[in-house]
């Protein structure tokens, strides 16, 4: 599921995001397509981090294809 918020902590930080653009989790093996879902999806590149580096509880980090724990998170970040 698609989460959409409007900021989110990266090693600590608070991090601004861009409205509209959910942020989404994504284990190696479906790394591919979560990159080309998100492209084809809305039309930008998303911003990759390794999902360790987010600290915000509120984020759900499965993979959305298999559900195993994501590694990379996808997001858009506001004025990138």
């Amino acid at each position: 599921m698609d989460k959409m918020m409007e900021s989110i902590r990266i090693e600590g930080k608070e991090v601004e995001l861009q409205a509209g653009y959910p942020v989404r989790f994504s284990c190696m093996e479906h790394l591919e397509q979560e990159l080309d879902d998100y492209v084809n999806d809305f039309e930008t590149a998303p911003d990759t981090y390794p999902a360790q580096a987010i600290d915000d509880s509120a984020a759900d980090k499965r993979c959305r294809v298999c559900g195993e724990p994501g590694q990379i998170a996808l997001l858009k970040e506001k004025g990138m």
